[in-house]
């Protein structure tokens, strides 16, 4: 939610986020927002609520947090008709859902999400996708190159592990692509004082990869975007 506030005569503007852990029905989110003199809030689709239900259950504590799930929705909003969208890490589903959500009633765009564990991919396999969502159990690096093409990437396998995909997952993209790297911040913030995080051969050297254009987003968990060029 977003709380828009004028503080002093300079008429300076304040803006928060908050999060919260459940689905909230839509009058007590409307109160929230007259209370707080909020401009927005943000709406947690049903899916991603049941996505989130399904990582408590489990204990699972990797899920991507919703301003990382908000900004993959609007990606995959804009990928093309007759487009591809590619995630690697499916998790407990959270992210799957907010792509899902991003794409709404369209029935164009086939939606291939990759996991290593079987269990947790057998699980989410049970909270009934549309037809144009596949997924697919199998080490990340081993099957990416078999994949295809895509129009955008969502990389989220963990750690280390993500280094050995990034060069799989940029080749894999089609001109004018986008790849989204989550969970940036403990790669960033464990770098040697006055070290420039580019300098370091984690994923963000991705940065210096000349097939894209990267911009390095620094709030939330951290994330890289990179699009990739077209010649």
């Amino acid at each position: 939610m977003d709380r828009s506030n004028t503080v002093g005569a300079r008429g300076t503007e304040s803006v928060v986020s908050l999060c919260f852990e459940r689905e909230m029905p839509s009058a007590e989110v409307e109160r929230i927002k007259q209370r707080l003199g909020a401009r927005a809030a943000l709406v947690v689709p049903a899916t991603v609520g049941a996505a989130w239900d399904r990582a408590r259950q489990l204990g699972f504590s990797k899920s991507s947090r919703p301003e990382v799930g908000a900004l993959m929705a609007t990606l995959a909003a804009a990928v093309p008709a007759s487009g591809r969208i590619l995630e690697l890490g499916t998790g407990v589903g959270v992210g799957l859902a907010w792509v899902v959500h991003g794409l709404h009633d369209r029935a164009d765009v086939e939606v291939v999400s990759v996991e290593v564990d079987r269990e947790k991919s057998d699980l989410v396999s049970c909270a009934g996708w549309p037809e144009w969502v596949s997924l697919v159990v199998g080490d990340a690096r081993e099957v990416l190159p078999d994949l295809g093409t895509y129009d955008l990437i969502f990389l989220d396998i963990p750690g280390a592990l993500k280094e050995s995909v990034v060069g799989g997952a940029v080749s894999a993209l089609r001109p004018g692509g986008q790849l989204l790297i989550d969970d940036m911040n403990p790669y960033w913030q464990r770098r040697m004082p006055g070290e420039h995080p580019v300098d370091r051969r984690d994923p963000d050297g991705l940065v210096d990869d000349p097939r894209v254009v990267c911009a390095l987003l620094r709030y939330s968990s951290g994330m890289i975007l990179a699009t990739r060029k077209s010649a």
